[in-house]
């Protein structure tokens, strides 16, 4: 499990461990990843997807779709939800990271952004502990 990911409530580090998971395969393959969201509905993970269109859409785009899509499959029941994505996040010392950004939600509309940022040894992605979004 990774670091940081125990003070969320079990599905949400449920969701969150796998989402981290599937990144760092997908990454120690490929340079990217794209958004991708999933939720959590009594004991079972479910995958979300972007409705189908016949034009291109940009990033931005599709993580508009698949929060939509997490509004409609979650309003009106006790589901927990991750919309993950990646992210580029900046320092205090200006060093640019890339990240995987989740954005995580409860049954009692609280929600957390949580940001992993990453690193490539050789071929292997190493995924460190969130970084604290919260404002201090």
């Amino acid at each position: 499990m990774i670091k940081g990911t125990s003070s969320l409530p079990p599905p949400l580090n449920i969701l969150v461990s796998r989402a981290l998971k599937l990144c760092e395969l997908v990454l120690s393959t490929s340079s990217v990843f794209y958004p991708f969201a999933a939720i959590y509905e009594n004991g079972k993970v479910g995958c979300l997807f972007s409705e189908e269109t016949h034009y291109r859409i940009d990033e931005s785009q599709l993580i508009e779709c698949l929060q939509w899509r997490i509004i409609d499959t979650t309003t009106d029941s006790e589901s927990y939800s991750i919309l993950v994505y990646a992210a580029t996040v900046e320092t205090q010392k200006h060093t640019r990271l890339d990240a995987i950004a989740i954005s995580a939600a409860c049954p009692n509309d609280e929600e957390k952004l949580l940001l992993y940022p990453y690193y490539r040894v050789g071929d292997k992605i190493v995924v460190s502990p969130p970084i604290n979004t919260m404002p201090e």
